[in-house]
């Protein structure tokens, strides 16, 4: 069962004078299945003037919904949610008309990780290990889309690649080059809905690598 809360019932900070507007909070949503995590992010949301927590939310079911009905402008994931995995929800929630910012926050991240994470469409991942300041950084950074991610190293996507079958090795490399879904739908003539069912396939199989050789 999902736990969504409101962390503040405050609205939009109100304009400002005639000539112009001063900018809304960031309003965050944060998704982990760790009750002392999800305390400790909404804290320190709560604890930042320009940022307001819409929500949290303990596991998958019902999260798009929750994010449907908190209109966030940035969602913090966790990447290891019991039952599924933060990447596939991630790009699940991309595939949403006016889509939020995803934050993966991880205790993973590490140039393996960000190629994944691309082909989920994260905005970013942040590293459970880094600074609160880091985490909220990356938040205004990526809330006004002025995070610039890191070159993904081409001998991992290279390896990547050898774990795909051979015909979704051309969606997978336009996931890597950030091509939104509709455009790689229009470009390999094929439905938006298989585009994002292979993509989600893509995924998964990497995330099955993943999983094997962290054992």
């Amino acid at each position: 069962m999902v736990i969504a809360s409101r962390c503040r019932e405050h609205g939009p900070v109100s304009s400002v004078g005639e000539t112009g507007r001063r900018p809304s909070a960031i309003r965050v949503m944060v998704i982990d299945d760790h009750p002392a995590l999800r305390a400790g992010l909404e804290g320190l949301l709560r604890g930042e003037p320009e940022m307001r927590c819409v929500g949290t939310v303990d596991g998958t079911d019902g999260v798009l919904a929750a994010v449907q009905a908190r209109r966030p402008d940035v969602v913090v994931l966790d990447y290891a949610l019991a039952g599924t995995d933060g990447l596939s929800l991630c790009f699940r929630l991309k595939q949403q008309p006016g889509a939020p910012a995803v934050v993966l926050y991880s205790a993973y991240v590490d140039q393996v990780f960000a190629v994944p994470a691309a082909l989920a469409q994260a905005d970013a991942t942040v590293a459970k290990s880094a600074s609160v300041n880091e985490l909220l950084v990356t938040i205004r950074q990526v809330a006004v889309g002025r995070h610039e991610r890191a070159p993904l190293d081409p001998e991992l996507i290279q390896a990547a690649s050898a774990r795909l079958p051979a015909d979704d090795l051309a969606i997978a490399g336009m996931l890597f080059g950030a091509t939104p879904v509709v455009d790689i739908a229009d470009l390999l003539d094929l439905s938006v809905r298989e585009v994002r069912s292979r993509a989600l396939r893509i995924i998964g199989c990497l995330q099955a690598g993943r999983r094997v050789r962290a054992t």
